[in-house]
């Protein structure tokens, strides 16, 4: 019987036996490092793209979404990761610890830390990690082989993967067991799993059949750790270093900015139609998939049967471009319908754990086709002749840009004249009889609080819709044309009621010269009003509402709490569906889909429809005009007569009564 904790490392191990697993972990370090300096290479090859932004926000971007993974941790398989990749980082550490005790402090110092109660802590915390990783791989493998999850592959490929890090940590449990079957020590019980597995299994068996299994097991479970070792940057598990490398270097500029085509008069080339123009960060995009499907679960191409799935585009990319592919055409590997199908809603990137920007590249897929091609869907070329033509997509008089106010005291800006708000009405609010709504509302909430306030004659479509279908230039013509007519008026801030027009306004504009503005979603200023005191008293509404989060504004913009305070203000009895914040479902408007003839991502709304009125709501409430008319289309599509679908701002302006606010 051992008297004093410590660890038996080489226990019932011969010399030689020792000796040739140095070897063989040697020559697995190497050849690990040798395949990840490969692959690093290759991902470089790319066309140069500098990182930009704060290292220190880097830095706690990759703690926060690399390691402690809080993007994920709202799901079951978020958790389920969690737990297997911490699993993994105990157990690592746990041998480099016991590799310092033996190898280093041992030899160099004659010390050795693991014993006593410092050894069984280490014990017991080991334990804890390997059983949580095997639950976690035990899930991994019923969500794909039972469960069945939208993309997730179900191949012997992955009964590999998975079957062997699962055999990699029961054989550790086992050989554990075995030793402490033969040695008995007082303090088993600090081995939880281990002294359980001797109890069940080896109790009965002699002393030298215990120590022969443990040999051979040793060497199976050694084997086993060093080929894993070895195979991190061959396939699958390069995603390891992969990943925490594309969190660190994502986009830190507004996730709504779609990239710029600087000096867009003298370029030749556009977008991206070959693989020699994609940057190293595009292929570190691809080579950082984890294949999880996260992406394809969220994606509302996916669910209305589009031929995008956002899993299967990065990983036919990846396998591109890791075949050593330095160039050929994307159209032989990506087809128009995939790239055409994207609502560039962002649910696929604000899911993914890798942080793989797919809405940017679908842009510069798409701006290839519309600048160097001339092609879009059917029903967009018409809509951006309008926007070119006469500033607004459905083709109507801009003289009459004005014309839903014309029975209201309407307030137009004017050159020296200072205020205090401007209020951007958009295209759909100046047109859309529906959306017209919408700017009557704010135009009465803007004279109640008794702001200073004007629209401006001048504005034009922003043309937000087609940068995103790859029009760079018309979007960069309009942009000029607005700025410059911004810049005549003196403001403090630009209130917008749509998400694309603030997205654009807040995030795109400061792309250029002169067009940095204070730019303010309407319903955040409204919440200030109210927080503030400056809006008369509001009646209370108690109509059970579920709100719709526009993409453009919760997943973007990171603006989803601003619209609730609104309505709990309003004594609404808020109804949230499953999904909701950032990660709401998209209407099926966006990325120039509410112009196509015939998108099936527009129909989309009716899916979002099911669920907001799932919760028991009898009123939709939104913050955008293009999700109004998807919510009013999909009510009329359900032959629903009852359910309300409203705009915040028409809500609040219903509210409001004559009794202004006590000072």
């Amino acid at each position: 019987m051992i008297s004093t904790p410590s660890r038996p490392t080489f226990w019932n191990i011969p010399t030689v036996d020792q000796i040739l697993i140095y070897v063989l972990g040697i020559a697995a370090v190497c050849f690990c490092a040798w395949g990840i300096v490969q692959g690093v290479k290759r991902i470089r090859s790319g066309t140069a793209k500098p990182v930009l932004g704060s290292h220190p926000e880097r830095l706690r971007r990759l703690w926060s979404e690399g390691f402690l993974q809080k993007r994920i941790l709202k799901t079951t398989a978020g958790k389920a990761h969690f737990a297997l990749f911490w699993g993994f980082i105990f157990l690592f550490f746990g041998t480099a610890i016991a590799t310092l005790d033996w190898d280093v402090t041992r030899l160099f110092f004659g010390v050795r830390f693991l014993k006593g109660g410092f050894y069984l802590f280490y014990k017991l915390v080991l334990d804890v990690a390997g059983i949580a990783a095997l639950v976690a791989l035990a899930y991994a493998a019923w969500s794909r082989w039972v469960r069945k999850g939208v993309s997730l592959e179900a191949s012997p490929r992955f009964a590999v993967i998975i079957g062997s890090l699962f055999l990699i940590i029961l054989s550790g449990f086992f050989l554990e067991a075995l030793r402490l079957a033969a040695q008995r020590p007082e303090w088993a019980s600090w081995s939880p799993v281990g002294n359980f597995l001797a109890g069940l299994c080896f109790g009965a068996l002699p002393e030298s059949t215990l120590e022969s299994a443990h040999r051979i097991l040793w060497w199976l479970h050694g084997l086993g750790a060093l080929g894993f070792i070895a195979a991190v940057p061959a396939g699958f598990f390069s995603h390891i270093y992969k990943a925490p490398w594309n969190i660190y270097a994502q986009k830190l500029a507004p996730l709504g900015a779609a990239p710029k085509i600087e000096n867009i008069e003298e370029q030749e080339a556009f977008g991206i139609s070959d693989l020699k123009q994609l940057t190293w960060k595009h292929r570190l995009d691809f080579a950082s998939c984890t294949e999880c499907a996260r992406c394809s679960s969220v994606c509302p191409a996916v669910r209305m049967g589009t031929p995008l799935d956002p899993k299967k585009l990065v990983l036919k990319l990846q396998k591109a471009t890791k075949e050593g592919a330095s160039e050929g055409p994307v159209s032989k590997i990506i087809s128009e319908d995939e790239i055409w199908s994207c609502s560039t809603c962002g649910a696929c990137m604000n899911a993914c754990p890798s942080r793989i920007n797919i809405p940017d590249l679908m842009m510069e897929l798409r701006t290839h086709y519309a600048l160097e091609e001339g092609k879009f869907p059917p029903g967009v070329a018409k809509t951006l002749q309008n926007v070119a033509s006469v500033g607004n997509p459905w083709g109507l008089d801009p003289g009459s840009r004005l014309d839903w106010a014309k029975d209201i005291d309407l307030p137009v800006a004017e050159a020296g004249k200072p205020i205090d708000v401007l209020y951007w009405v958009g295209c759909a609010a100046s047109y859309d009889r529906r959306a017209q709504k919408i700017a009557r509302a704010m135009v009465r909430i803007l004279k109640s609080a008794g702001v200073s306030f004007a629209v401006m004659a001048e504005e034009r479509c922003h043309a937000d819709f087609a940068r995103r279908l790859g029009e760079e230039y018309l979007f960069q013509t309009a942009a000029a044309e607005n700025i410059a007519n911004l810049s005549q008026y003196t403001f403090k801030k630009i209130v917008c009621a749509c998400p694309h027009c603030f997205n654009t306004l807040a995030n795109e504009y400061p792309q250029f010269e002169g067009g940095r503005f204070d730019v303010q979603s309407h319903v955040d200023f409204i919440n200030d009003l109210i927080r503030e005191g400056k809006l008369p008293a509001l009646a209370g509404n108690a109509v059970p509402t579920s709100y719709q989060d526009p993409c453009y504004l919760s997943r973007y913009n990171g603006l989803s709490e601003a619209p609730r305070k609104v309505l709990s203000a309003l004594g609404t009895e808020l109804k949230e569906p499953e999904r909701s914040g950032a990660d709401a479902g998209c209407c099926g408007a966006g990325g120039g889909q509410f112009w196509f003839d015939g998108s099936k991502t527009q129909r989309v709304n009716v899916i979002r429809f099911g669920e907001l009125k799932a919760t028991g709501a009898s009123r939709i409430a939104t913050a955008c005009p293009f999700c109004l008319s998807m919510m009013d289309a999909a009510k009329a599509k359900e032959k629903d007569e009852t359910t309300q679908v409203r705009d915040i701002a028409e809500l609040v302006a219903e509210a409001l009564t004559e009794e202004k606010p006590a000072a």
